[in-house]
């Protein structure tokens, strides 16, 4: 029987996501929404998580066009 380690928590690295902002103006990420300026609406975004710095960058062509803190739990 495989032992059940639960998995550590990355304390280092980025994880990209592409995300459709719609019409609500929200980006949802895990499950964790952030208010998005109204000229994203309809448009594809690029939001990066940092695990060290602890922050989501959300960007646009890539063009950063928001910043959030991200404490990870």
């Amino acid at each position: 029987q495989a032992s059940r380690h639960p998995l550590k928590k990355p304390e280092t690295g980025r994880y990209h996501l592409v995300r459709y902002i719609r019409s609500k103006l929200q980006l949802n990420i895990f499950g964790e929404l952030f208010a998005m300026p109204p000229d994203l609406q309809y448009q594809y975004v690029v939001a990066t998580v940092d695990v060290k710095k602890q922050t989501l960058k959300v960007c646009l062509a890539q063009k950063q066009v928001a910043a959030y803190e991200y404490p990870l739990r």
